[in-house]
């Protein structure tokens, strides 16, 4: 399952991009510092979220977008519960890429009906893998299950106020 949602985020975000290329970023591409997902949420912040002990994060990357993936599963043999964040920046981008404000966008306008949220970043909505918050040219997303659970949502809404909280303090 956790690699399906994985997958279905690294589409949805891959299929905006502009072009296809086998050039990876490197130093000098890069504008800025590059932020790990794991630093806008902890594993204490998640299991705090969730509600339960979470493994140690397994982290991912989609090069060509600029995504940095953070993978949290359940520690509980019986539980499915998990918690994704990714993170797309300039910083981690290919030259001549769309900005993370336009994947952003373009991703927005594919999901007309998305449920708005207030308090996250510049903008947020949630809508297939979860929640989306673009905040100072830095896309986020996080999924934690079905986005149309209310307790899901609740869990979206509060992980969106504190991943942009920690973002602020790691870009000051």
């Amino acid at each position: 399952m956790i690699k399906t949602i994985f997958g279905l985020t690294a589409v949805l975000i891959a299929a905006i991009a502009i072009g296809c290329s086998d050039s990876t970023p490197d130093t000098e591409n890069q504008k800025g510092n590059i932020i790990g997902p794991c630093e806008l949420i902890s594993k204490t912040d998640v299991e705090q979220l969730i509600g339960e002990p979470m493994k140690d994060p397994q982290k991912r990357d989609n090069k060509t977008v600029g995504q940095n993936f953070c993978i949290y599963e359940s520690a509980k043999e019986d539980s499915f519960r998990f918690f994704q964040i990714s993170i797309t920046q300039e910083a981690f981008m290919p030259p001549d890429r769309p900005s993370p404000k336009a994947i952003y966008e373009s991703l927005k306008g594919n999901f007309p009906d998305a449920v708005k949220v207030e308090g996250s970043g510049d903008d947020a909505f949630i809508a297939p893998p979860g929640l989306h918050v673009i905040k100072n040219n830095y896309y986020i997303t996080i999924g934690v299950g079905n986005s149309g659970d209310p307790k899901n949502r609740e869990i979206l809404k509060a992980s969106g106020e504190k991943a942009v909280e920690n973002l602020l303090k790691l870009i000051k």
